[in-house]
C-alpha cells in the first residue's frame, strides 16, 4: 500500500470515529433512534480491536470528545449569546470541556485493549470481551457522572428510554442501561472486526496458538554409516 493510500485510510478511520461519537447524541433527544448508539459503539469497538492501548486511548478520547461536544453544544449558545463570550472562545471552552470529560472513556478503552481475554489468544471470545468492555464503559460513565462534582449529561443510558432496554431502568438505573447498551454494541463491533478488520489492526493468525516448536521443519535425521 502506498503512503498516500495509507494516510487516506487512516484519515477516514479517525473521521469515522468522530462521526460515530457525534452520533451518540441525537438519540438523547430523538429517543426513537435508540438503535443509533448501538451502531456507534459497535464502530468504536471495531476500530479498537487489534490496536495498542495507547492508540486505543486516543480513539476513545476522540470518540468521547465528539460525543460530549455534540451533547452539550447548547453551552456555546449560553456562553456566547447570554454570557457575552466571543464565539470562538465559547466553542473552545465546549471543546476543552468535552476533551476533559472524555479522559474516563479513553482510559477505559486503553484498559480494554490491554486486558481483553481475546488479546493474544484464540478468537471466538466475543461474549467475554464484550462483557469486559461493558464493565469498563459502566465504570467510565459512573466516574464522569460522580467524580469532581460530576457531569452526567448525555449519559448513554438516556438514549434507551423508548428502547427494548427501557424495562431494565427500575432495576439497573441509567448507568446499568448504558452498560447493557455497551455490551450489545461491543458484541456487534467484535463480530464486525472479525469479518472486516479496521486498517492498522493486527489480526491474530488462526494457528498462532500452536507451540513454537511446530513453526519450523523438524531436522532431518543424520544418515547412518554404510557398511564397508
Amino acid at each position: 500500500m502506498s503512503l498516500r493510500a495509507h494516510r487516506a485510510r487512516s484519515t477516514a478511520r479517525w473521521l469515522g470515529v468522530v462521526a460515530a461519537g457525534a452520533l451518540m447524541a441525537p438519540a438523547t433527544a430523538q429517543t426513537g433512534w435508540w438503535w443509533l448508539p448501538v451502531l456507534s459503539i459497535g464502530w468504536l469497538v471495531r476500530c479498537l480491536a487489534g490496536v495498542a492501548p495507547a492508540r486505543a486511548a486516543l480513539l476513545g478520547g476522540v470518540f468521547g470528545t465528539a460525543w460530549v461536544a455534540a451533547g452539550v453544544w447548547w453551552l456555546h449558545v449560553s456562553m456566547h449569546r447570554y454570557g457575552g463570550l466571543p464565539a470562538w472562545m465559547a466553542a473552545l471552552a465546549v471543546l476543552l470541556l468535552a476533551s476533559a470529560l472524555s479522559v474516563y472513556l479513553a482510559l477505559a478503552c486503553a484498559a480494554w485493549t490491554r486486558w481483553r481475554l481475546g488479546a493474544g489468544g484464540p478468537t471466538g471470545r466475543i461474549g467475554s470481551d464484550a462483557l469486559l468492555f461493558a464493565a469498563l464503559w459502566l465504570l467510565a460513565e459512573w466516574a464522569r457522572g460522580v467524580w469532581f462534582t460530576g457531569f452526567p449529561w448525555a449519559a448513554s443510558g438516556y438514549t434507551q428510554v423508548d428502547a427494548p432496554l427501557a424495562g431494565l431502568a427500575p432495576w439497573v438505573g441509567v448507568y446499568g442501561m448504558g452498560a447493557v447498551l455497551a455490551f450489545c454494541g461491543a458484541a456487534l463491533g467484535l463480530a464486525l472486526a472479525a469479518w472486516w478488520p479496521a486498517p492498522g489492526t493486527v489480526r491474530q493468525p488462526s494457528g498462532s496458538h500452536l507451540p513454537a516448536a511446530s513453526a519450523g521443519p523438524s531436522p532431518s535425521p543424520s544418515p547412518s554409516p554404510s557398511p564397508s
